[in-house]
């Protein structure tokens, strides 16, 4: 049980990113993902995930991300990492699905509209609004019923896991068991062996250097070098020239309206006096009334007679508020109030109320000419990403066969062809400069056969296509060009060994009891939660056999250690340890996941699925 819980604890980070990607896959209705086209990017059963497809909702899922991480997505995050999770995703949603589906599993009509309006992005102050959901859906341009069928698929999906996970258990013997492996603690002796250190010892000399081209001048050629005609579409540069219709935008504009999109409602400035609840808080409620109604102000009536912290500090006004925003007990006073008129005496489970209305903010529309720039700038990314995904599939369409050529797609498409500079497989400029760039346009087939690239997606937001259109090929360097590459590769390679053989040594030499001179062994002693060593530390600590007398083990800086391990402590009693209530239900959670990993990978080996790993898994 507990190396499953250590094989799981690195799947930590994608479960939280399957929770994360499953945000802009609402919008986007894997039920609709059914066609016949050829160019795919997976094949599961009887479903075909086109390659414009996957790199919508790969767009999708970094819109939510960067809202997530306020528009910097972390370095973690690659192209490549973000196209692999939402692949990962998708099918285990279809294939969920279709199992789903094959049980016999339902999901009822009003369970679908409980979550409907249960979220959140649906709501205003008074609960669920159809407007606001239309509207809101409106902007992704899905409609109810789809939305609705997505919310289906998700609840008989989720029914067919819970159905798994909940059911598994740990006995208390585990639980126990697994507390105390988690919460030991243990003693190290340690040393540290400096890589850097050996490394600047380390002389490699000529005679090597002169031998080592010799015997392998073949590995020592120049880079390919070629040009590329190449498209280079932007979705940006389509959405700045999108051509707006006034009419169009007006349109929207009355729309919305009408739906209270761009109603602004109106505002109460409201006075208010506070007496909460005591034996005497009627009267002196009356006392204050009557002082108002002869002409004192709410300033000076709070400071007499409010009991009210807040009603004091605030000098008997409230503040502007929509009635709705509002307590019914002060809504229904305030909106039967005019203007300055001293309300009765409101009882409410807080106390004794007095208010009345200083000023009125009365509802209007916001203009037209006021959201009219905004409108514009929506309308021209809605258009422009359209015809932007619509240019992926296009082309993808038009590519598939490579039976065409780079200026009969820039005819199709009326897109403009550019021409690269001489590039190399490991070195370019611009666009260029990316590894995955180079790596399609060097292809085989690319350069040999002069077909088309496939698409090459720089980000969510730009693609090139390209062609051959000059190309250059490798040629034997020099011994002058090769020798300081050499040098350096000589002296790591002699540096890794020198380093092992040291470390190996010193290990061998504790063991068997005949060290020979001092070293400067430490001590560590703790827990796996310590903070005196870092992490990659603790992993081998953690790890290691205690059986086994001293060890080594490379650091990630390419450091080597010698240690030992000289004691294992296990706690007597496990019910009173800090945090053990946490790591049981991370343990139970783990064992329910891996029950679960186990049934959807059972499903993935009976299921027919055909990946184009060249096109999910570029940089």
């Amino acid at each position: 049980m507990l190396s499953r819980i250590r094989e799981n604890l690195s799947t930590w980070v994608i479960a939280v990113l399957l929770l994360l990607v499953a945000i802009p896959l609402i919008f986007m209705g894997l039920g609709n993902y059914q066609t016949t086209s050829e160019t795919f990017s997976f094949k599961i059963n009887d479903r075909i995930i086109t390659s414009a497809q996957l790199e919508q909702e790969v767009y999708q899922y970094r819109q939510a991300l960067q809202k997530n991480f306020g528009g910097a997505i972390p370095p973690l995050y690659t192209n490549k990492f973000i196209r692999n999770i939402t692949v990962d995703y998708m099918m285990r949603t279809i294939l969920m699905d279709q199992t789903s589906r094959a049980l016999g599993l339902a999901f009822h009509n009003k369970s679908i509209l409980n979550q409907i309006y249960a979220s959140s992005s649906f709501k205003d102050e008074k609960g669920f609004n159809e407007n606001i959901y239309k509207s809101q859906l409106y902007k992704i341009n899905m409609t109810p019923k789809n939305y609705e069928r997505y919310v289906y698929q998700k609840g008989i999906t989720e029914q067919l896991k819970k159905s798994i996970t909940d059911t598994a258990i740990l006995t208390n013997t585990e639980k126990d068991d697994l507390l105390k492996s988690r919460y030991h603690e243990r003693i190290i002796g340690y040393l540290k062996i400096n890589y850097n250190d050996i490394k600047t010892s380390i002389k490699v000399s000529k005679e090597k250097i002169e031998n080592y081209y010799k015997f392998n001048k073949k590995n020592y050629m120049t880079s390919r070098s070629a040009s590329f005609s190449y498209l280079d579409v932007n979705k940006n540069e389509i959405i700045n020239k999108v051509k707006v219709d006034d009419g169009k935008i007006k349109n929207i504009y009355n729309e919305r309206l009408t739906e209270g999109e761009y109603t602004e409602p109106t505002k109460y400035d409201l006075n208010h006096i506070l007496i909460p609840h005591s034996k005497e808080a009627l009267n002196t409620a009356k006392k204050a009334h009557n002082s108002l109604l002869k002409g004192k102000t709410y300033k000076e009536v709070a400071k007499v007679y409010s009991k009210d912290t807040e009603t004091q500090n605030n000098e008997g006004h409230l503040g502007e508020f929509i009635l709705d925003d509002l307590p019914d007990y002060l809504s229904n006073s305030a909106s039967a109030l005019e203007m300055n008129e001293i309300s009765t005496i409101i009882e409410s489970d807080k106390g004794y109320h007095i208010i009345s209305i200083n000023n009125k903010l009365i509802s209007k529309d916001i203009s037209y000419k006021d959201i009219r720039p905004k409108l514009i700038k929506e309308y021209k990314k809605e258009i422009g990403t359209r015809k932007y995904f619509d240019l992926i599939d296009g082309i993808s369409e038009i590519n598939f066969t490579k039976q065409t050529t780079l200026q009969n797609i820039a005819d199709e498409f009326n897109l403009n062809i550019k021409t690269s500079k001489p590039i190399t497989e490991i070195e370019g400029y611009s666009i260029f400069n990316y590894d995955f760039v180079r790596k399609e346009l060097f292809k085989k087939e690319v350069l040999e056969e002069n077909i088309t690239s496939d698409l090459i997606y720089l980000n969510d937001d730009r693609f090139i296509i390209g062609q051959k259109k000059s190309y250059q090929k490798p040629k034997q360097m020099s011994y002058e060009d090769s020798k300081e590459i050499i040098s350096v590769l000589l002296r790591e390679k002699e540096s890794n060994n020198e380093i092992i053989k040291i470390a190996e040594n010193i290990r061998d030499d504790m063991n068997a009891n005949i060290v020979s001179k001092k070293y400067n062994f430490k001590t560590f002693k703790g827990t796996i939660d310590s903070k005196t060593i870092n992490d990659n530390l603790k992993n081998i600590f953690f790890s290691a056999n205690s059986n086994i007398g001293y060890q080594t083990s490379r650091l990630k800086n390419n450091d080597y250690i010698v240690f030992a391990v000289n004691s294992i402590k296990y706690p007597k009693s496990t019910k009173k340890l800090k945090g053990s209530d946490d790591f049981y239900n991370f343990a139970l959670n783990t064992r329910s996941e891996t029950e679960f990993k186990y049934f959807y990978n059972v499903l993935k080996s009976k299921a027919d699925i055909e990946i184009n790993y060249e096109l999910i898994n570029r940089d």
